[in-house]
Order: C-alpha cells, then structure tokens, then sequence
C-alpha cells in the first residue's frame, strides 16, 4: 500500500483496474475516482463481473410483465451494460475500456462456495493482462452477496500470480452497508467532479425506477476507499486457531435479537502449493461460542462468513483469518485445558 497521509502515489495512477460486481458499481463507488485518474494522464480499465441481468423487480416494473425467463433476463443485462457503457462515457472512460466477463448475477458466492475456479482464473487473467498499479474492487465487509464474494475472489485470484506481477496498490469500496470507520484514503470531489458523477449516475435508468433517491445518493462530495483487509466491527467470528488436525474458531454472540437465529457458517481454505480451495459449511446456534471443525493441514488462507437467514443482504461478509500470528492472544480465551493443546492460533 503506497498510501500515506491519505494520498497516492501519483506512480498509483498510471493504470487503474476497476473490478465492478454489476453495471453501475463502478459509477456509484467509483466515478469520482475515475475522473481523478483520468486527469492525471491515467489508463482505466473497468472489468464487469456480471451483468447485472437477474435484477427482477426494476424489470418487472419497467417492462409489465411478471414471469421472467432466460430470454428475459439475457435483454436485461443487455439494457445494463449499454447504461454504464453511456455512464462511462460521461465519465471519459472509452467502451474500449469496458470488460464484461458475463459469470452470472447472483451467483458469486456460489461460485466462491464451489472454489470459484472460472472466476479466479478470468480475474488473474485479467490482472496479467492490464499489469495494473492500483486496483479498486468491493470490499469483504459490504453487504451485498455478489460483492463480498468479488473480494474474496480477488484475492484468490491474486494468490495465483508470481510475486512480481502483484506489485500494486489496492483499495476497497462500499456500496451496500455501513463503510469500515477509518478509510484509507478520501476523495473530496469538486463541484464539476460531482457534477459528472450524478450525470453518469443518471444513465443508470432501469435501476432508478425503484432506487432513484438511493442512486442519486452516492453522488456525494467524498468517496471512501478502504484497505481490503479490514474486517467488519460486527463479523461473529472473532478469533481462530489450529492444532491437531483441528480449526477451532471462536464466535462473539449476536449483538441484536434479531440476530438470535441459527446462523449458516461457511469457512473457506485454500492451501499451499497448488492454491487448492476448500469449502465447508455448518450450522451455528445463537449462543454458540465456538466451533471445531477438522483440518488435515494448516490452510495458507482461511477466510470465513457467518450470516443468519436473511432474505437478501448478509450481516457482516467475509473475513480473513490469519493462522500462525499472536499465539497468547487466542490462548487466553480459551479454557487452561483447551489453550494447552493449541498450537497455531490467530485473532484478528
């Protein structure tokens, strides 16, 4: 991170990837960022990772018709990509510059749970490609599923590249949810910036028929940029640790009564040398304080989510655990008994 008293390196700004989960992301996190970068004499690339096309009520409303089949959905995503491709364009960004990998809306996290391997792959492909020096992508902690598990998968993605090709700076942004306290670095837009911003958003038109007030929203005077690591306040999930063929994961209780609901708990591994990923799910109650699951080696990245039932939009996303760090933090939460036979624990 070459970030320092909350500003680039201008050496950040010579080629910019910007990694949207759906068409309109990169003009509500982003637009302002672009238009900076472009006016320091930046290349951008933005990458599309779906295109938004299983988005039903705008669609439904707009179009008057209740059943929605593939043929349907495949017109809608073409309507998105054409709004941000003019969205883009308000912004100075070429339709050259516009990558659409087509994976499927609303399903990046099943994708991620099943090891994500198309994604990962087109991601590093892309991250080769371009040869980056910043690249700006949806934070773990927002609360939309699809984004979430763009962070996720960015990040195994980028564990699939030689070291010298991971030379850039990384930034996170939040669209859905509450934003991390402390931004890494914060964009105060002028008034043309701002200007531009809300035009762009405008082009977004089958999304405004239901979010107008929402959209128009984020064409505020400061866009926030986060450091991809930094994990949600409120993720369960607050300690873990290995030893014995046994990951042990240690879970803070709901902070809310509509929190005290079985919760799913998906944990994600991938290990070395063959970035092999691992996913297993379980259920956790309310009050549980702790779960072991077994491990039969010590994962080179553990990544983990705990949500309850919700009909849409998680709690806190995903957070990454880092096994092997700050041994006697963890072992003074556990029982005399328990902590003796941990060897690799962690906290976050």
């Amino acid at each position: 991170m070459t970030i320092r008293h909350g500003v680039l390196d201008p050496t950040d700004w010579r080629r910019v990837l910007v990694l949207a989960p759906h068409p309109d992301d990169e003009t509500l996190a982003t637009a302002g960022l672009i238009q900076r970068a472009l006016a320091a004499g930046a290349e951008v690339r933005v990458v599309f990772v779906t295109d938004g096309e299983d988005n039903p009520w705008p669609q439904r409303v707009l179009e008057r018709r209740w059943r929605l089949g593939a043929p349907e959905r495949a017109h809608w995503g073409e309507r998105r990509r054409a709004e941000t491709l003019a969205a883009l364009a308000c912004l100075g960004v070429s339709a050259s510059s516009a990558v659409f990998l087509h994976f499927p809306d609303r399903r990046l996290t099943s994708l991620l749970l099943s090891g994500g391997a198309a994604v990962v792959a087109a991601l590093a492909a892309e991250l080769t490609a371009w040869r980056p020096t910043l690249v700006v992508a949806p934070a773990t902690v927002d609360q939309h599923p699809d984004h979430n598990a763009l962070g996720v998968l960015l990040r195994l993605a980028i564990d699939r590249m030689v070291a010298i090709q991971r030379r850039f700076t990384e930034l996170a942004y939040v669209v859905h949810g509450n934003a991390p306290a402390l931004a890494t670095l914060q964009l105060h837009l002028g008034a043309a910036e701002r200007a531009r911003k809300r035009t762009a958003v405008l082009c977004h038109g089958s999304q405004l028929v239901l979010s107008r007030r929402r959209f128009l929203s984020h064409a505020w005077a400061t866009e926030q940029f986060f450091d991809p690591a930094t994990p949600s306040p409120s993720h369960r999930v607050r300690a873990a640790g290995f030893a014995a063929g046994t990951l042990s994961l240690r879970l803070a209780p709901p902070r809310s009564l509509a929190a005290t609901l079985p919760a799913t708990l998906d944990v994600l591994t991938e290990d070395d040398p063959d970035c092999i990923v691992r996913c297993r799910s379980s259920r956790v109650r309310p009050w549980q304080h702790e779960v072991e699951l077994p491990l039969d080696r010590l994962p080179a990245r553990l990544l983990v989510k705990c949500e309850r039932q919700h009909l849409f939009f998680d709690d806190a996303g995903w957070r990454e655990l880092h096994l092997g760090e700050e041994a006697a933090a963890f072992q003074s939460r556990l029982s005399p008994g328990r902590a003796a036979r941990v060897a690799h624990p962690a906290t976050v």
